[in-house]
């Protein structure tokens, strides 16, 4: 590991890392500085930061603030540890060139796509309007993980995935992946007819692992329907 550099001015509240020389793959950023605690990063924060394809940036809870452009010169960049709440670390309104996942000590996990926000509604929009490397794992996940999911974005989100899902539900059937099948049923888009119409689409294929999932699945929604009296 090489010794990094670090370059800071004082701020409200402690210090600002004006910038952080390194080629390390795995970057610290230190939470005090010469007794100081680090509590923002500036916009040049880690420019000519050259190193490795695969890079993590770890940064401490400190730091509350930050520049939106302190990633902006930063080539490599595939993980962010927070280790602060997601909360304060949506404000930052960061960008990547790279596909990168984001973790934070509040559990937050989500996997950023290159050239896209690392931020909330921004992600969603840009999504959602351009298309482009739009999933349907992006989808569900965002479905499944609404951390600041507006209710616009939601509905988006549902209308794509809703003409996706049988489509996504017959594959699974056909290759027999169990997986797959839960992570469509559970998604609860599917309508009560168009579940007996995948059932029977099981049967005909002769695919009695899925067969097995959507009776199941069909027993436990019409106990969930129709609860017993008491």
């Amino acid at each position: 590991m090489s010794m990094a550099r670090v370059e800071t001015a004082i701020t409200t509240g402690g210090l600002e890392i004006t910038r952080l020389i390194t080629s390390d793959s795995n970057i610290v950023v230190p939470a005090v500085v010469n007794g100081i605690s680090v509590v923002a990063l500036g916009p040049q924060f880690l420019r000519d930061c050259y190193g490795t394809n695969s890079r993590t940036l770890t940064i401490p809870a400190s730091v509350v603030k930050a520049s939106e452009e302190a990633l902006v010169s930063l080539s490599g960049l595939r993980m962010i540890n927070y280790l602060g709440p997601f909360e304060v670390f949506n404000s930052f309104g960061w960008g990547t060139s790279t596909d990168c996942q984001v973790t934070c000590a509040d559990g937050f996990t989500f996997n950023f796509l290159a050239g896209n926000s690392l931020c909330f509604p921004q992600f969603d929009n840009e999504i959602l309007i351009t298309r482009q490397r739009m999933s349907e794992s992006i989808a569900m996940e965002r479905l499944s993980n609404p951390v600041m999911l507006t209710d616009d974005n939601r509905e988006m989100y549902m209308q794509y995935m809703r003409s996706r899902i049988i489509p996504m539900a017959e594959h699974a059937i056909m290759e027999n992946d169990n997986n797959g099948l839960h992570a469509a049923l559970d998604s609860d888009l599917i309508p009560e007819r168009d579940l007996t119409a995948l059932l029977e689409y099981s049967v005909r294929s002769g695919k009695t692992s899925t067969t097995s999932v959507l009776m199941s699945y069909l027993n436990s929604r019409a106990g969930r329907d129709y609860p017993s009296k008491s």
